[in-house]
């Protein structure tokens, strides 16, 4: 991902998950234009058991995260989203 660089101690990829950081390097590489916000799916049983998944709306492409994934994502979207014109959309 050498186009996106982030600084500070929230933002440091290394420190992520490798499914955070796959999902950050397809919806965060290349130029602005081609940089997207993938869209957060949650699909929950009665009992409560929920699964998330990240779609990209341009490619189609769908990964499926974990709680604390989701929470990684949402706290580097804020962190770097905006400034970068990529990340997730939960709302």
């Amino acid at each position: 991902m050498a186009s996106v660089q982030p600084t500070g101690p929230n933002l440091d990829l290394e420190l992520l998950s490798p499914t955070v950081r796959a999902i950050l390097h397809h919806l965060c590489s290349g130029p602005v234009e081609g940089r997207s916000y993938g869209l957060v799916v949650e699909w929950c049983e009665t009992r409560g058991d929920c699964t998330y998944g990240v779609l990209c709306p341009d490619t189609g492409r769908q990964f499926v995260v974990d709680d604390s994934e989701l929470t990684e994502l949402r706290q580097w979207t804020d962190a770097a989203g905006n400034a970068l014109v990529c990340g997730v959309r939960w709302e």
